[in-house]
């Protein structure tokens, strides 16, 4: 008995509470005991809630058979009995494997166990409880739920170990992932769907799937529009990619519409007759306002067939019946006319120098004659139409017709230069080289006679 007594005092002083020591299993009776040979006086008993904090683990013949090394903790000596676990020694070969994940920047699957409230949650790593706060979960973190996570950091004291997660940290890793992956797709002139993200004065975010690109107020519209009313939030927009550039992303929607001069000339075509005021004078031209935000230009050569008009007489305001003559889409230019609208009385008409034509009297004064004939007016100076010296007025009156030569015929100058003392001169000389004529024909008989 002695004997027994000592050898049990050295058993004893072979293991204390809190010793790690290596046993085997020797058996298993049931689902939630297993008793291991560590050497002392008595075999150590370790239960499943010793053994594991996995509610999946519902038996220890799942995870231990007879004969396997494993490493325990003295808990407590009760008597003639030993109580091990196994808790810590797992912590620890979990802690060493999430020291060298977290080393390796590797996210790590767990399961959600608990929420705190206003703090955070309680979240489990095989066993092991990490902590995640609130600023670090997103919408996904729901109890029972099995979720990625980054490990933020792994502070270590004397009495324990924290071991601090982020979800966001996940969530974000992937979203930048994806956002630079779609941003590398995108090219300049690629046509998008976009979502209006945000709205402000200098512009619009428009967003995809992960990227968001700038949609400033003069690309939204050719007209000055203001934004902030145009879009709100949630509307879903067309644009075309205009600059792509240091992670930047510039658009476009109103280079995916007509602009206001293509609209315009859609329903029209040269020969067509349009109408609208001057809206500009310039030295060689005129602009005319078509609609809102198209012009034409009235060159002042095609104002009128008449070379004499006056193109200054026009005046902005004036409204001026032309037609187009040209249309280049490529310049957004459109020109004009009005004296295609015209008849061009001179058109087809051909007198020679010296030809005797009648014409109309229309106006007397002390330059000369302002006549007529089929449609257009002529001039016979005052030295031309004089006769006997006379006031223009006593010889001649408004509405008379009289027979004048041609001196100058120029109808792309519209001028026509005539004389009625040509004419008379002519009758004059004809008349005496008659007479002279009848003279040489007469004999000294048929004067003695």
């Amino acid at each position: 008995m002695e004997n027994m007594d000592d050898l049990l005092k050295q058993y004893d002083a072979k293991v204390k509470p809190g010793d790690i020591i290596s046993g085997e299993v020797v058996s298993i009776p049931d689902d939630k005991t297993a008793y291991i040979d560590i050497q002392a006086f008595t075999e150590g008993t370790l239960h499943l809630d010793h053994y594991t904090k996995n509610a999946n683990i519902t038996s220890l013949k799942d995870v231990l058979k007879v004969g396997d090394k494993i490493k325990v903790k003295v808990s407590k000596i009760k008597e003639e009995s030993i109580y091990l676990s196994c808790l810590d020694i797992v912590d620890e070969k979990i802690l060493e494997e999430l020291n060298e994940l977290f080393l390796q920047s590797e996210n790590i699957n767990v399961t959600v166990t608990k929420e705190l409230k206003g703090i955070g949650w309680n979240v489990d790593y095989k066993g092991v409880t990490l902590f995640m706060h609130k600023s670090q979960a997103t919408r996904d973190v729901q109890l029972g739920k099995k979720i990625d996570v980054k490990i933020l950091k792994i502070e270590s004291n004397d009495k324990r170990t924290n071991v601090v997660v982020s979800r966001y940290e996940v969530e974000k890793e992937a979203y930048d992932k994806n956002r630079e992956n779609e941003y590398e797709s995108i090219n300049v002139n690629d046509v998008l769907d976009g979502t209006v993200f945000k709205v402000e004065k200098y512009g619009a975010l428009i967003k995809f799937n992960y990227v968001m690109g700038l949609l400033v107020p003069n690309q939204l519209s050719y007209k000055f529009v203001d934004i902030t009313k145009e879009l709100k939030p949630g509307d879903k927009i067309k644009v075309i990619v205009i600059k792509k550039e240091n992670g930047k992303i510039d658009l476009s929607h109103k280079l995916l519409t007509d602009s206001p001069f293509k609209a315009y000339i859609k329903n029209k075509k040269v020969g067509d007759k349009v109408s609208g005021p001057v809206t500009e004078m310039l030295d060689f031209g005129a602009l005319i306002k078509l609609n809102d935000d198209v012009n034409g230009f009235l060159h002042q050569s095609e104002y009128s067939h008449n070379p004499q008009e006056k193109f200054t007489n026009l005046k902005v305001g004036d409204v001026v019946e032309t037609e187009i003559i040209l249309i280049d889409e490529d310049k957004k230019k459109i020109s004009l006319s009005r004296k295609k609208l015209l008849p061009n009385p001179w058109e087809n008409k051909s007198f020679n120098v010296g030809d005797v034509i009648e014409v109309n009297i229309d106006e007397i004064n002390q330059k000369g004659l302002k006549v007529s004939v089929d449609g257009i007016t002529g001039l016979i100076s005052a030295y031309d139409a004089s006769i006997d010296d006379k006031d223009l007025s006593a010889t001649y009156n408004v509405g008379d017709k009289v027979k004048a030569a041609v001196v100058e015929f120029k109808p792309k100058n519209w001028r026509l230069r005539l004389s009625i003392k040509k004419v008379y001169d002519s009758k004059i000389k004809k008349e005496l080289e008659e007479q002279n004529q009848n003279v040489e024909d007469i004999t000294i008989g048929d004067v003695i006679k």
